[in-house]
């Protein structure tokens, strides 16, 4: 009889233990999120820049035993090709600016953009995790895009002095929707919390430069469709707000 008390109890204790872990993950929470990944540009983007880089960070806020959560996030990409060569006019035969020490001057083209907004999130569970699964995110926000100026570390060249880069850089801005559709866990133990996925963001912009140096003239004024498209892969840092339990093995 002892024997059988004590087969009970572990089996009670085995089927508690499950309870909790299947429960650990499910308070509300904050989730920070910080990501990484490739992109390729498309629309009117793809005629001045080609792929690169970005990286993006975010808070969301995650209810008490819910799926969807709401937050803010920031995207900023970066790449070393650009197509549009804003500086052609103040090259030499040779293609080379010349510095304050009449040599050749190593002044590099780089892109930039950001994008900042809200976003709106579901996942929907795929298997025993309830906060495991398919995850779909939608961002309404502003995109910015410009031409960076890399400038020689050695000598100065006077035509590329900050107080006139603005009118070479060709800052553009405006509306833009962002879409992440991918994978996201958040491991029952709490430990291994992630997303990985792709995304698409649409930018609905317009130069924000009165002058363009380069063209002689006031930018076009007709709007352009700035297109991104990109993988994510990135790590969640839950904060979670609950009493919490703890897992036993």
């Amino acid at each position: 009889m002892r024997n059988l008390l004590i087969a009970i109890l572990m089996i009670s204790s085995t089927l508690g233990a499950q309870d909790l872990a299947g429960t650990v993950n499910l308070d509300r929470a904050l989730l920070f999120s910080f990501g990484y990944g490739p992109f390729v540009t498309a629309g009117d983007l793809a005629d001045r820049f080609g792929g690169g880089f970005a990286v993006d960070g975010g808070v969301d806020f995650l209810p008490d035993r819910k799926n969807w959560q709401i937050g803010v996030m920031a995207r900023f990409g970066f790449g070393s090709t650009v197509r549009e060569d804003v500086l052609a006019g103040l090259r030499t035969d040779g293609g080379f600016l010349i510095g304050n020490q009449r040599q050749p001057a190593q002044v590099e083209l780089r892109q930039r953009h950001l994008f900042l907004g809200p976003r709106f999130g579901y996942t929907f569970p795929l298997g025993s995790n309830s906060r495991a699964g398919l995850k779909t995110t939608t961002a309404i926000g502003y995109f910015f895009s410009r031409i960076r100026f890399q400038e020689d570390p050695v000598q100065y060249v006077p035509q590329l002095d900050p107080a006139v880069q603005a009118g070479y850089d060709r800052l553009a801005g405006g509306p833009a929707i962002y879409q992440f559709v991918g994978y996201q866990q958040l491991a029952l133990n709490r430990r291994l919390n992630f997303y990985v996925g792709g995304e698409l963001l649409a930018g609905f912009t317009r130069s924000l430069r009165s002058y363009d140096i380069a063209l002689g003239s006031p930018p076009p004024g007709a709007g352009r469709s700035d297109i991104v498209l990109g993988l994510r892969v990135g790590l969640i840092i839950p904060i979670y707000l609950g009493a919490g339990e703890a897992i036993f093995y």
